[in-house]
């Protein structure tokens, strides 16, 4: 540790990372990595957004003594394919240490899904402890919420057992190998749902003042961070290349729960190719799910679209349902009228994502491809079509939705 402190403070740590960052983006520039100027572009973005986020987690919020919680995943912020109608918040910890977890008042949230993680895909750290949704966390009489993250018996035995009741709090067990405690809020009505503010704290901290900023503490956070933007240019674009070469262009895949994910999510997706004035029209039977979505994402960056500004995405409380009880979603380049529109950004190519969550069913989507001029032809009667100053009123609201959400 001292010779990491005396690296930060002669500088020679601060110029390490900066050589590690010029490398990250010369990595762009290499055989198998998108040389369209559209892509290339994205890319250096994603590595500038990558970055934000890895220093706010590693060395703002990186003392696992004394956490707060990152949230990531907004429309300025994102990586991993992320759920527009979540709000993510993660917290570092130790699983030696006891934490409080709070929120004075949830009633009117959605849902919500908690649990501790390893750490990422692209650190190859897949797993996932002590999973817990809202609905098996009954709130206080006055709404207020609180879990305590307990360490597992065998590491202490001074802090109460997650198996024991507590008229108070929640407990959730801290697994060995747990370093992250994530939330993710859900907010399918972007007007109604109330998205409550969490804390944390470790057990005992209250009023506690951080030490001042340690030098080997600093450089250690630096390199955490040049680490994992590092592993994420390399992991995104090997992952969306290899599903891409997986796939059948135009074809939906089953859904599945996937490594890392949550386990109460199923994830299917439908990769398109679509020519200027072609449309991919799913259909698919309502799934019997608490919640589910279709949500876009780029290649090879697996972004979300301009959520904030352009309806790539719809969830169950967005989505027209026809009176067959089949959801039909259309993927085209400009807006053909149809209620569950979803604006590819002018991507020729890209990854539609189905989510089924807290799912009893899981319904296969068919695809196929018709002509733009076709589409109504394709859609059975009855089937409504919004008009160009409906959907500009849409997309305004949906817009001023997104910045109450992360005012």
């Amino acid at each position: 540790m001292a010779e990491a402190g005396a690296a930060l403070l002669d500088g020679s740590a601060w110029r390490a990372f900066c050589r590690r960052l010029e490398a990250i983006g010369e990595r762009l520039q290499a055989p198998g990595f998108a040389d369209e100027p559209r892509a290339r572009s994205e890319g250096y973005r994603a590595i500038s957004r990558w970055l934000v986020y890895a220093v706010q987690q590693e060395i703002e919020a990186g003392d696992p003594r004394f956490p707060g919680f990152v949230r990531h995943q907004d429309p300025w912020n994102q990586w991993g394919g992320p759920n527009p109608d979540n709000v993510y918040l993660r917290a570092n910890v130790d699983p030696r240490l006891a934490y409080r977890v709070w929120t004075r008042d949830a009633r009117g949230l959605r849902q919500a899904i908690f649990s501790l993680h390893e750490g990422d895909m692209q650190l190859s750290e897949y797993g996932v402890f002590g999973e817990r949704s809202l609905d098996q966390l009954p709130l206080a009489s006055d709404g207020s919420l609180e879990i305590r993250l307990v360490p597992a018996p065998q590491v202490s035995r001074s802090e109460p057992k997650a198996s024991e009741v507590h008229k108070e709090w929640h407990c959730i067990e801290l697994d060995p190998r747990a370093r992250i405690f994530t939330i993710r809020l859900y907010q399918s009505d972007w007007e109604s749902d109330a998205l409550p503010g969490f804390q944390i704290e470790r057990v005992g901290a209250d009023g506690e003042p951080r030490p001042p900023l340690d030098p080997a503490a600093l450089a250690a956070g630096l390199e955490r961070a040049a680490r994992w933007v590092e592993a994420s240019v390399d992991y995104w674009n090997r992952y969306t290349g290899q599903g891409w070469a997986r796939s059948t262009p135009n074809v939906a895949s089953p859904a599945r729960s996937t490594p890392g994910g949550a386990d109460n999510i199923l994830y299917g997706s439908c990769f398109w190719e679509l020519e200027r004035e072609q449309a991919l029209v799913l259909e698919v039977e309502r799934p019997d799910a608490d919640y589910w979505n279709f949500v876009t994402h780029t290649m090879p960056w697996l972004e979300t679209g301009e959520f904030d500004r352009r309806q790539v995405s719809l969830n169950d409380r967005q989505t027209h349902v026809d009176d067959d009880g089949v959801v039909r979603i259309v993927v085209a380049h400009r807006d053909p009228g149809a209620p569950n529109w979803i604006d590819t950004e002018e991507r020729r190519r890209g990854m539609l994502v189905y989510r089924w969550v807290w799912a009893r069913s899981n319904p296969l989507p068919r695809a196929k491809v018709v002509a733009l001029d076709a589409l109504r032809a394709s859609l059975p009667p009855g089937h409504p079509t919004v008009t160009p100053d409906a959907r500009r009123a849409q997309l305004a609201r949906r817009r001023e939705a997104v910045w109450n959400r992360y005012r």
